[in-house]
């Protein structure tokens, strides 16, 4: 049957693919180390804060950015039409503040989505080289946060990756929402270390000030809710110009969603924008993603294959004094065929075990390393469903909030 050619075959080139990413492309984020040196001059910086009805964190952010140990800085507040008394709590108190300025916005421009927006008026209120983004609700993990992630401009780098995981809280749902970042940190932090840099996040990301103009800002998809930072990066990242932070001091962290509906609209709104990607990003995502849904969606179907041309070599065969400990030795449906996949889905299975183990130790131990594959089980099920949802979804109709 042609089946026992084509399962197999499907298989075995899921398999080989994702070993190519884990080998070669994963690991080069384990190996990377941060700059550590000071560069020659200090670049001056400016902070940018999108709030709307952030009161609560701004008055927790603001002291955290303000004593942020660097020589030239600026903290760029923009309030984006907020009715919680932000205004009033910026007017009454930016001048206890050393490095904090603050932009009013009043009305929304047609064609224009509220977030792509008020960063653009904070890059047009910025007076410094670089600007560097995070969000209301985030922390930074240290007062060297600026620092670190300024001296990742060496060699010429313009734009810097950083790092944003999610608190830790009790439940399924929060430990998924940290294992999902992890990934997607693991995706993006590592293509640019092998020098195809395809995204970053708006919670730790910067750049030039220049690079932003020089894009023409975000006219190219002003329509759509999300994009402001992967598709910004996806625009003006390349090869030479792109650096990553991966230290822990560079750490941004975030309040995470708590409940399931408010997750799921969050994740459609990132997601929706993977179809605006250059064409070289989304075959890179989409083998990396497909080889791994293959590898378990065809787990069954080659092992209860029965291919005809299969032939073990004696001294690749598994002896049954060796199965007989786990009572298979006589368990003739346990063919020579069965034990191969079975020996390469574990080998498989365990390598990329090791792998996210390392690069989760790389990035602060996000989640525990010993539920991992439980939750890249859980992982494999989301790409899935929220596939499904991206590939028949029209991005400008997703909600925002």
């Amino acid at each position: 049957m042609i089946w026992n050619y084509i399962i197999p075959a499907v298989f075995g080139a899921a398999i080989f693919i994702q070993l190519i990413y884990l080998l070669f492309v994963f690991t080069a984020l384990i190996r990377h180390k941060d700059h550590e040196e000071d560069p020659e001059s200090w670049p001056g910086v400016s902070i940018i804060v999108a709030a709307w009805n952030e009161l609560h964190n701004l008055k927790e952010l603001l002291p955290s950015l303000d004593t942020q140990d660097y020589p030239d800085f600026e903290v760029i507040i923009v309030d984006d039409r907020s009715s919680d008394g932000s205004y009033d709590y910026l007017r009454t108190n930016e001048g206890e503040f050393k490095h904090v300025n603050f932009v009013h916005v009043k009305a929304l421009p047609e064609h224009f989505t509220a977030k792509k927006y008020a960063v653009t008026m904070g890059i047009k209120k910025a007076t410094k080289e670089y600007v560097l983004l995070t969000d209301a609700d985030c922390r930074p993990n240290s007062d060297q946060w600026v620092k670190t992630m300024v001296r990742q401009t060496q060699n010429d780098a313009s734009v810097v990756l950083g790092f944003s995981p999610y608190y830790k809280y009790e439940g399924i749902l929060n430990a998924f929402i940290r294992y999902e970042t992890l990934q997607t940190a693991i995706q993006y932090l590592s293509f640019a270390k092998v020098r195809v840099p395809f995204m970053g996040v708006g919670r730790n990301l910067m750049y030039k000030r220049d690079n932003f103009w020089a894009v023409n800002g975000f006219t190219k998809h002003l329509g759509l809710l999300s994009g402001d930072d992967d598709l910004l990066v996806n625009e003006m990242a390349d090869k030479k110009n792109t650096a990553i932070a991966v230290a822990e001091e560079t750490h941004m962290y975030s309040e995470p969603k708590l409940s399931m509906d408010s997750w799921i609209t969050q994740k459609r709104r990132h997601l929706s924008v993977g179809k605006r990607y250059k064409f070289r990003d989304k075959m890179t995502i989409g083998f990396l993603w497909m080889s791994f849904l293959f590898s378990w969606l065809f787990l069954v179907p080659v092992f209860l294959a029965e291919p005809e041309w299969f032939q073990l070599p004696e001294w690749l065969r598994v002896s049954n004094e060796w199965l007989e400990p786990y009572g298979f030795e006589q368990y003739k449906p346990f063919t020579n065929w069965m034990r191969v996949v079975t020996g390469v889905f574990m080998f498989w299975w365990f390598l990329r075990w090791l792998i996210l183990h390392l690069c989760n130790v790389k990035l602060a131990r996000t989640v525990n390393s010993w539920k991992l594959m439980f939750l890249d089980f859980l992982y494999f099920v989301y790409l899935i469903i929220f596939g499904i949802m991206t590939m028949v979804s029209n991005p400008k109709k997703i909600k925002w909030r």
